[in-house]
């Protein structure tokens, strides 16, 4: 009997040392996966944030130069300059006056 004995038990440990080396190499698969995984979204994400960032290198010069464009016509015409900045507060100033009434 101590022979069936330690037979069962040496087929189980190898059953388990089979089972063991398997998950190991599972594993393995999954992590390398994902790290390839984890590179392209990686990749991804550079080539989005360089987009970004070239798109709002452009969006701060076309602002800048509008910007430009508007102080030099405020200084060619200042009283019209500040009669359309006056104009504007005031529509700002009605618009919060009502919406704060409701």
């Amino acid at each position: 009997m101590a022979t069936n004995a330690t037979k069962v038990q040496d087929m189980s440990e190898k059953d388990l040392e089979n089972q063991i080396a398997a998950l190991r190499k599972q594993l393995s698969t999954i992590s390398k996966s994902l790290s390839e995984q984890g590179y392209d979204l990686l990749g991804n994400g550079n080539s989005a944030y360089k987009a970004v960032k070239q798109g709002s290198q452009k969006a701060a010069r076309f602002v800048g130069d509008e910007a430009q464009m508007v102080a030099g016509k405020a200084r060619e015409n200042p009283l019209a300059a500040v009669a359309i900045i006056s104009a504007v507060a005031g529509i700002g100033l009605l618009a919060g006056l009502n919406a704060y009434r409701r």
